[in-house]
């Protein structure tokens, strides 16, 4: 599982790099892809690559919000135009890419799971961290200053 999660990792910067533009506007339009993400002609718009930052309150401000809710905070409508799943192409220093995955219920998140690593000042990741919140469950955070870590020795 860790194994299978630091490849998940490894692909999600190798993709970023790949796909990410210095251009401050994108081909589709999304307003969360301005500054870093420009779909090239004939190429995939991506919808779920926004440019914001997974801060902690980033990722907190997503918690129990509605569909609609999650795509305004993050500028884009998520893969396949649904809000379940979105990547942070931001490559500024001191930025946290990576991906979020997020369930409903109800019609608000009721489980959010992501994946992030640190942009260094050298444009390399930092170590992955993880973030977890559910509805009636423990979460846990790998964010500096946080009281419960992320176990990710499965």
């Amino acid at each position: 599982m860790v194994i299978l999660k630091h490849m998940m990792g490894l692909l999600m910067v190798a993709g970023t790099i790949m796909g990410a533009s210095g251009s401050a506007s994108a081909a589709s339009g999304f307003p969360g892809q301005a500054g870093c993400w420009t779909a090239l002609p004939g190429e995939d718009e991506r919808p779920e690559v926004t440019c914001r930052s997974f801060t902690e309150d980033l990722l907190k401000s997503l918690e129990k919000a509605t569909p609609a809710q999650v795509t305004s905070i993050l500028g884009v409508p998520g893969k396949d135009h649904k809000p379940t799943y979105f990547e942070s192409a931001n490559r500024t220093p001191g930025a946290y890419n990576g991906y979020v995955e997020l369930t409903y219920t109800s019609g608000h998140v009721s489980d959010l799971s992501a994946v992030l690593t640190q942009v260094q000042p050298n444009g390399m990741a930092s170590e992955e961290k993880d973030y977890q919140w559910g509805v009636n469950k423990a979460g846990c955070s790998d964010f500096p200053g946080s009281k419960k870590a992320c176990d990710t020795s499965n």
